[in-house]
């Protein structure tokens, strides 16, 4: 059995460029029983990092969630019809793509002020992942942005990316049933929602 890891890009070839690049993935990598793999051939969606902000209000012990119709719930749901309509429709944290060059806490700010009309007043960064590492290259930074939850908007969203926003406040004590009533249906609210549990466990205990 090896313990060295090797990689080898065979071809990284660019097949469509739009809201996501696609991009046709040639590799291969070593066996952990020894020698390397065959040539592995896939597609891989690819649009760089992003951040993701669950925005609390400590005072009021709030969470803040965006609602918005969502491309990828369209299409598994609506058009599968496997659920209602309004089932498209899914809670999550501010979110948006590091632009080129940008420090990730600036993009923060901006993806706050676009998606929720506020800038968090203390950032604080909690862990970073890949939500599905078969498929695509996107890598999360996951944040929690202090704010005064009084200041926050019924509606945003950008008109030019055409967002359409609608801003949610859910009392800390009412998170733990909502994870089980399953009105969090994406893995960045999950993973959000399950750290702020777990620091006001901690704090309690």
């Amino acid at each position: 059995m090896s313990s060295e890891k090797r990689l080898k890009v065979i071809d990284n070839d660019l097949k469509l460029k739009g809201f996501f690049d696609l991009r046709h993935l040639q590799y291969s990598h070593s066996l952990y029983r020894g020698g390397d793999s065959p040539t592995l051939v896939r597609e891989v969606f690819c649009h760089g990092p992003a951040v993701v902000v669950l925005l609390v209000d400590e005072l009021r012990k709030q969470a803040v969630f965006v609602e918005q119709c969502r491309a990828g719930a369209v299409m598994n749901e609506v058009i599968n019809q496997s659920l209602p309509i309004d089932s498209a429709w899914l809670l999550e944290p501010v979110a948006g793509l590091v632009e080129m060059n940008e420090d990730p806490i600036e993009a923060v700010k901006r993806e706050c002020l676009e998606e929720a009309g506020v800038v968090p007043e203390r950032i604080e960064f909690i862990t970073r992942y890949y939500p599905s590492p078969g498929a695509c290259d996107e890598e999360l930074l996951l944040y929690i942005g202090y704010i005064d939850a009084n200041q926050v908007p019924e509606y945003a969203g950008l008109e030019s990316e055409d967002e359409d926003i609608r801003l949610v406040k859910i009392p800390y004590s009412e998170l733990s049933c909502a994870l089980a009533q399953n009105r969090f249906r994406v893995s960045t609210s999950i993973i959000a929602v399950q750290w702020l549990l777990l620091q006001q466990l901690q704090k309690e205990s």
